[in-house]
């Protein structure tokens, strides 16, 4: 168990120190958040949509397919 003290110890600090350095506001931390993201320019993968598509991709696969004449 003391491993595991030792981590929660650790985030709490990192989670201080982040506190501090935006002053306990959380809404300031989210928007510098929001203007990195847009600065590194990395593309997001938007989860919702993917699970959209392959649950319409596993509705199509259910569907009968119609007979195929040799």
């Amino acid at each position: 168990m003391k491993m595991a003290d030792e981590i929660i110890k650790e985030l709490w600090k990192v989670k201080d120190a982040i506190a501090k350095e935006y002053g306990c506001d959380i809404k300031s931390f989210v928007a510098h958040l929001r203007d990195k993201k847009h600065e590194e320019e990395k593309q997001v993968v938007a989860l919702r949509s993917m699970k959209q598509a392959a649950e319409q991709n596993t509705e199509a696969d259910a569907r009968p397919r119609g007979s195929v004449n040799s």
